[in-house]
Order: C-alpha cells, then sequence, then structure tokens
C-alpha cells in the first residue's frame, strides 16, 4: 500500500472540504468512519475463522515434527557417515634388478 504522510491527508481535507462544504463534512466524517470500523470487524472475523480452520492441522503439524525429532535423536551412530581412510602408500618391490648390474 502507499504510504500517505500528514502533508496528503491535509490536501485530501483541503479538497473535500471546498468540494463538499461545510455542511456535508461532517456526514461524510461519519461515513468513514462507519466504513473503517465495518472492515477491520469484517477482518477480524476472518483471521479468527482463519485460525479456528487451521488449528487443526497445526497440531497434525506439530505432531509430526515431535516424532521425527524424537526418532532423529534415538537413531543409531550406523547412519553417521563415517571419515574415509587414508590410503596406505605401497613401496615398489625390489624384485628388479638394478641397472647396470
Amino acid at each position: 500500500m502507499p504510504d500517505i504522510g500528514i502533508l496528503e491527508l491535509i490536501l485530501i481535507g483541503i479538497v473535500a472540504f471546498l468540494v463538499l462544504g461545510p455542511e456535508r463534512m461532517p456526514e461524510l466524517i461519519t461515513q468513514v468512519g462507519s466504513t473503517i470500523r465495518h472492515a477491520r470487524r469484517w477482518m477480524g472475523e476472518i483471521k479468527h475463522q482463519l485460525h479456528q480452520e487451521t488449528e487443526g492441522l497445526r497440531n497434525e503439524v506439530s505432531e509430526v515434527k515431535d516424532a521425527v525429532s524424537g526418532g532423529i535423536s534415538t537413531m543409531p551412530d550406523e547412519t553417521t557417515p563415517k571419515k574415509p581412510r587414508k590410503k596406505k602408500k605401497v613401496k615398489p618391490a625390489d624384485d628388479q634388478p638394478a641397472q647396470g648390474e
């Protein structure tokens, strides 16, 4: 949503005052306030319904998460990767006669 600063609100108020006049301004402010209250109440009801609908799913996910983390902590060490062994260097055999003999 765009950010509306104090200067923009003052400008909107001045334009509304010029267009509507001082007689209809209180009526407009009352209607705007009522609309905002209604929208906030409606959003609160939607959030509450979503929370109720997803409560069961959150419980199931929590149970699975606990089961998985419990299962991982009880796994044997055989599942951990082992470090590779260092290869030993093999010395060449002395079977071959030395050159020059």
